[in-house]
């Protein structure tokens, strides 16, 4: 049976830092997440917009990864953080990559910065800067979860789900097409949305990739992407 083919964004790091040598750069546990759902990881690197549709044409599902804060510039609003931690190329490019694949009705599923730009492109916005959402530990979780009940969401993670947090920035104008399936019940974060009706998306706020080796929830949310999306 042929495999599920599922892109995933990748961003760019200077490795050694201060060296000149940029890499393509994905966290490995995503990749490792989709082999392990006996899909076909396949990382797609920064470019311009142009390149959306040939990339799109050959996966089957797409997968927004984390990184940088999303530009205010493509929700109307100016830049409150003064921060480096921007891309203007990776942003114009992801934006493109989502209409295209939109457009052919191909699965979505956003993790963290994915599901914000995500939000931003089905005409949402973001807030600029949220506190208390940045775990000290790679390992491990921070806060429970909320969560809608008969949601796609529900499916895979019950009332109370223990999740990690790393993300400085959030959904504020929740984007039309979108539906609200989970929160932070601190404070009512977004943890997680959907498209609405029968549209294929899936976005979370949380890292699911760094959780899936010893959770069997965000594992089954991998399983989920390649089977069901």
């Amino acid at each position: 049976m042929k495999k599920v083919i599922v892109g995933i964004t990748g961003n760019e790091k200077e490795m050694p830092p201060m060296s000149g040598l940029t890499y393509v750069a994905v966290a490995r546990d995503l990749a490792e997440g989709i082999k392990a759902a006996g899909g076909l990881p396949v990382v797609i690197p920064i470019g311009t917009p142009d390149l959306a549709k040939d990339y799109v044409d050959m996966i089957d599902k797409l997968i927004l990864s984390g990184g940088q804060h999303v530009s205010p510039h493509f929700y109307g609003e100016k830049q409150m953080v003064d921060s480096d931690e921007y891309s203007l190329a990776r942003d114009e490019f992801e934006l493109a990559l989502i209409a295209e694949a939109l457009k052919q009705k191909k699965p979505i599923f956003a993790v963290c910065r994915g599901m914000q730009l995500l939000n931003v492109a089905l005409g949402g916005s973001l807030e600029q800067e949220v506190r208390d959402h940045w775990q000290e530990e790679l390992e491990g979780t921070s806060h429970g979860l909320q969560v809608r009940p008969n949601s796609r969401v529900s499916q895979l993670f019950g009332q109370g789900s223990q999740i990690n947090s790393f993300h400085r920035q959030g959904i504020k104008r929740l984007a039309p097409d979108l539906v609200v399936t989970a929160r932070d019940p601190r404070d009512g974060t977004i943890e997680a949305v959907e498209g609405r009706g029968s549209m294929p998306i899936l976005g979370v706020q949380w890292h699911p990739e760094f959780l899936c080796k010893d959770c069997q929830s965000n594992q089954q949310l991998f399983d989920y992407l390649v089977h069901q999306l």
